[in-house]
């Protein structure tokens, strides 16, 4: 993966988004800016975390997405977690977007992988941080700074995630089957 060359995988993956699971065309983001953090784990706090950071890069025009890589957020010990959570946190069990953004495998018990891209899918940023305040909002800082040097990516914000935005597919999940 090469900064400012490669593009986010356009595939279609599932997620869960506040706990029902729909499918996420990552090519239907293309248009507005966003990150793609890929989390140590998903604890209670972590989600109402979430959630308020999620705020603050609606506010900078962006969208939000969160991954675990390479665990399965459809276990039942995630579920409860995961309904409080409003950003959709995509699966990857294929590895695909893994392998394509070069995630690392191990995990790491506080360090969060993200990227920033652009309007047209191009990655202009990745970052291994601590998952805190602190690192999350130097995230945001370096967003301000990707949105000013890559101005003629910068298109009018889309509110995240707007229903037109994701092919939704909403299905009963039964929790005796995670």
């Amino acid at each position: 993966m090469t900064i400012g060359h490669s593009t986010i995988p356009r595939i279609r993956v599932p997620a869960l988004l506040k706990g029902n699971m729909i499918d996420v065309d990552l090519a239907s983001l293309e248009g507005q800016w966003g990150m793609l953090c890929c989390l140590p784990r998903l604890e209670f706090c972590d989600a109402v975390f979430l959630n308020q950071f999620r705020r603050a890069v609606q506010k900078q025009g962006a969208a939000l997405l969160g991954i675990q890589h390479p665990a399965h957020p459809f276990l039942a010990v995630h579920l409860p977690k995961a309904k409080i959570l409003s950003i959709p946190l995509l699966t990857d069990s294929a590895q695909r977007i893994g392998r394509a953004l070069g995630l690392s495998s191990e995990a790491h018990l506080n360090q969060c992988q993200s990227f920033i891209f652009d309007p047209e899918g191009v990655v202009r940023n990745k970052l291994t941080h601590s998952f805190n305040w602190h690192c999350m909002t130097l995230l945001l800082g370096i967003l301000k700074q990707c949105q000013v040097f890559h101005p003629q990516a910068t298109q009018e914000h889309i509110d995240f995630p707007p229903t037109d935005n994701f092919i939704f597919a909403e299905q009963d999940l039964n929790p005796s089957l995670c």
